[in-house]
């Protein structure tokens, strides 16, 4: 909508030249009358009234002229004395003329504007009253043509604006030509700011490439490719100021006109620029240590580790015993979690219990006395025994 409201907006600033133009066109063509008349070229001056009258019945001292150049032309004669019989003068050869004519007439059935144009001036030249409406129709033709394919085929944009006006002093051009023409201003306009002020080449070339995207001047230049770049300049000129985010903007309109694998990539960097990604913190991971703490265990007097069974043995009546200390060991795990409990105190009636896990080696067996009593002074040398056995066990 933007582009084609654009479009419009120039269409009637140039239709507003056009009809000051217009009026210079049938000023000038009331004045080129006006030479005819006091020419005596009756009957070109008598055209050119008749057109300024077309095309402004109102406008000042044509219709007056015109009745003034009728009246010459198709004035009675008056009677007079009959004068001398003049002498016949031969009468002009006009075949070169009407040769000319007819070539002109076929170059331009043949679209061969150029030499059409040509022949024509040079049979006005040579008559500029012979056949004065035709000559002009066909000079009207040849001169629209040329204009046209000046334009839409050969890129010559100022030559084809000549021609077009130029046929427009024979009569008013149609609707196709003066949009034509019009495109082929607005395209010039623009190839006025290319590269040096894009949004304003953007503005007046988007507005020919909405309506003639292939027209294009000497350069080659299609009016559509030059509407992306303007796209494309004028982003890249918003990414120098730091406006990443217009920048961004502008990149995209022009890829959507047309893919461009460079122009992504310079998109996609205006747009990480526009919109940064944020560092999102992460909750801290909590990661268990291990500590390692030795556990002591100490057996209590209280509880011993072993307890001294009573043992019965058979001592012979001269052996002294003799009292040894109660050694208590004290045993550091390192490593361990846990105080093993120690087992209950057994009664003394029985037997210290071997664990099954293990099959320690057998401590030597004591000496079996000749005695058949119990001595209760053997007790403390059995408990050494023991808890040797046990300190054994417990450090497998």
């Amino acid at each position: 909508m933007g582009i084609a409201g654009g479009y419009w907006s120039g269409i009637q600033e140039y239709r507003r030249r056009e009809i000051a133009q217009g009026v210079y066109s049938i000023q000038q063509q009331y004045e080129l009358g006006l030479q005819d008349y006091y020419a005596g070229r009756y009957d070109l001056a008598k055209q050119r009234f008749e057109y300024v009258l077309e095309q402004d019945p109102g406008f000042p001292g044509a219709e007056q002229r015109l009745s003034e150049t009728l009246q010459i032309l198709y004035a009675t004669a008056t009677p007079s004395p009959l004068p001398p019989t003049p002498t016949l003068t031969p009468t002009p050869d006009l075949r070169p003329v009407e040769e000319l004519f007819v070539q002109s007439a076929a170059e331009i059935a043949a679209g061969n504007w150029d030499r059409a144009i040509d022949l024509l001036q040079a049979l006005r030249k040579v008559d500029p009253i012979f056949r004065v409406a035709d000559v002009d129709g066909m000079l009207y033709l040849a001169h629209r043509y040329r204009g046209v394919s000046k334009i839409n085929e050969q890129g010559i944009l100022e030559g084809g604006i000549y021609d077009l006006a130029l046929a427009e002093r024979f009569g008013p051009l149609d609707a196709e030509a003066n949009s034509l023409r019009d495109l082929a201003r607005l395209y010039m306009i623009g190839s006025g700011f290319w590269e040096v002020y894009p949004e304003q080449a953007a503005f007046y070339f988007g507005q020919v490439a909405a309506a003639a995207p292939h027209l294009r001047d000497a350069s080659g230049w299609t009016a559509f490719e030059r509407y992306r770049m303007s796209l494309v300049h004028m982003a890249d000129r918003l990414a120098r100021q730091g406006d990443w985010c217009s920048a961004q903007a502008q990149y995209e309109v022009a890829l959507a006109v047309r893919l461009d694998q460079s122009i992504q990539a310079t998109a996609s960097y205006a747009a990480l620029k526009c919109s940064p990604p944020t560092d999102t913190p992460l909750p801290p991971s909590e990661t268990p240590t291990a500590t390692l703490q030795g556990t002591t265990i100490v057996p209590t007097s209280t509880s011993p580790l072993i307890p001294s069974p009573t043992w019965t043995s058979t001592l012979s009546p001269t052996e002294q015993t003799t009292t040894i200390p109660s050694i208590t060991p004290t045993i550091s795990t390192p490593g361990l979690t846990e105080t093993p409990t120690p087992p209950p105190s057994p009664t003394p009636s029985e037997t210290l219990p071997i664990p099954p896990s293990e099959t320690p080696t057998s401590p030597p067996e004591p000496p079996t006395p000749t005695a058949t009593e119990t001595s209760p002074g053997d007790a403390p040398l059995v408990s050494v025994h023991l808890l040797q056995v046990a300190s054994h066990y417990l450090l497998i």
